[in-house]
């Protein structure tokens, strides 16, 4: 590693550092000032500190992209106002030479994005939840909603009726994960270890067919699970092992997956995209000179970029959703789109 590859890189991860901690006091100040109006009401000032230190890493998840762009660009900014990139260019290092390190921050920024992500926020964000439903929006009983309950290899979901009744999904697979048979009752009671159910389909794997359905007016099934209080998890509450999973549990079942998909790739697709606002910040800024004017324009630009980006992104998720666009495209969209502008405006920097 040569003492300019550290230099930049130091320079950088120092600027990410600093504009990340910018970043994290702005939002909490804008947070701790729309939730003051719960103080008094069920929130307190210290669940209210908790509750803006929990929302850190969710802030991180999805602002990093943005962080990076907006701290190299700075950076880029500061020597071309010194005359520092010139210089560099006149002794002869090549413009891949001095991307290497900035690129090296991207990486490392989107590494910790990816840990944040992945080991941080599904573990927080159940405390989270938590205050935001029961302290803040007076939410108190959590039982309800529907439930998702996996007992090997089966799965059950649940939807509350009248009490003590309940829609019953009961999903059958083999040891390899693959669907063989599911009951969906209109109406169900747990009692003594067994599901008593009423008005039931059920379908089975058919070698002719495909499958067939029957319908059966009682069934009782012994299961191991009940009815539990427990909500269907959330895509941002699970690693991306669990995503996978969980996935593809539903995917075998013939059930939507596009939320869980969606975070599934995006926990990759992420973290990459720091790499692509490097090329970005550098394409845009490091050609401003040391006029003050231009480099006012050059940090605007950069942050309607990036605003732009995290707009795109948060578009783009809805259509994903709502199943308009396949999933993975939409999840790897933003970053194709954005590599493109990078790449071309690199190119054209650089006289190709």
């Amino acid at each position: 590693m040569t003492t300019l590859f550290r230099w930049i890189l130091f320079s950088t991860l120092v600027r990410v550092a600093a504009i990340t901690l910018a970043v994290v006091i702005l939002f909490m100040v804008g947070e701790s000032i729309d939730k003051s109006r719960y103080l008094g009401q069920g929130l307190d000032v210290g669940l209210l500190t908790e509750y803006l230190i929990l929302k850190v890493p969710f802030m991180i998840s999805e602002f990093m992209p943005v962080i990076v762009l907006i701290a190299v660009a700075i950076y880029i900014l500061e020597m071309s106002h010194h005359h520092e990139l010139v210089a560099l260019r006149a002794a002869g290092i090549s413009f891949v030479r001095l991307l290497m390190p900035l690129l090296s921050t991207g990486a490392l920024a989107g590494l910790f994005m990816f840990a944040v992500g992945e080991w941080v926020e599904p573990v927080v964000n159940k405390r989270l939840n938590y205050i935001e439903q029961v302290h803040i929006q007076k939410k108190h009983n959590l039982k309800q909603g529907v439930q998702w309950m996996s007992d090997g290899n089966d799965l059950l979901r649940l939807m509350p009726l009248t009490p003590p009744y309940f829609s019953v999904l009961l999903i059958q697979r083999d040891g390899q994960g693959r669907w063989q048979q599911s009951l969906n009752a209109s109406k169900g009671m747990y009692r003594q270890g067994q599901w008593h159910l009423e008005d039931v389909y059920v379908s089975q794997r058919n070698l002719d067919t495909g499958f067939s359905t029957q319908y059966r007016e009682h069934m009782v099934i012994p299961f191991s699970l009940g009815p539990e209080t427990i909500a269907a998890p959330s895509p941002r509450d699970m690693r991306w092992l669990e995503l996978y999973q969980y996935e593809r549990v539903l995917a075998h079942a013939g059930l939507s997956s596009s939320e869980y998909l969606y975070q599934l790739q995006r926990k990759l697709a992420a973290p990459l995209s720091c790499l692509i606002m490097v090329i970005l910040a550098y394409s845009l800024c490091s050609s401003m000179g040391e006029r003050t004017g231009a480099n006012t324009k050059g940090i605007i630009a950069v942050i309607v970029i990036g605003l732009t980006f995290y707009v795109v992104s948060s578009a783009i998720r809805v259509y994903v959703i709502g199943e308009a666009i396949p999933v993975v495209f939409g999840a790897w969209l933003p970053n194709i789109l954005f590599l493109g502008v990078a790449v071309y405006l690199l190119l054209a920097k650089e006289g190709y």
